[in-house]
Order: C-alpha cells, then sequence, then structure tokens
C-alpha cells in the first residue's frame, strides 16, 4: 500500500465534517478518527488495527490515490 498512510473524510447530512486518518504503526496500523470543530481538527479516538485493504466500486484492490495532509495539521479546506 504506502508507507506513509492516507486519510478518508465526508461530511455527513446532518454533523461536522469527520476523518478517519491510517497511519502505519510499527507492525500494523493506527487508525484515527477527526472531527471538524470549525477551527481546526479535534481528534475523537484511535486504535490499532492489524490489517487495512481500500476496494474500488468494482470490488478489486485499489492503492490509495492523492494523499493529503494529516487532519490535524491543515486548515480544513478539501485538496481535491
Amino acid at each position: 500500500m504506502t508507507d506513509e498512510g492516507f486519510d478518508v473524510r465526508w461530511t455527513p447530512e446532518y454533523g461536522s465534517p469527520r476523518a478517519v486518518l491510517f497511519e502505519p504503526h510499527d507492525e500494523d496500523w493506527r487508525r484515527t478518527e477527526f472531527e471538524w470543530t470549525g477551527d481546526g481538527w479535534r481528534e475523537i479516538g484511535c486504535e490499532r488495527v492489524t490489517g487495512v485493504a481500500c476496494f474500488g466500486s468494482d470490488s478489486e484492490y485499489s492503492a490509495p490515490d492523492g494523499l493529503r495532509p494529516h487532519p490535524a495539521r491543515d486548515d480544513g479546506e478539501d485538496d481535491a
């Protein structure tokens, strides 16, 4: 996959934008969830995960495309 990590961001119909960041950590991964406060990203929680995979609409593996900065370090603007 990647040695740098990647994030997935979305805005629910009712609520603040959210992000989930996956970063390599030792031999596993760390999944950290964030919520946009209007001023910055607030960490909601994190956990160790033993595997991460991305799948496209055709259910075949696809690597993360266009890695973005860590949600806690940017200004909340969408990079896409």
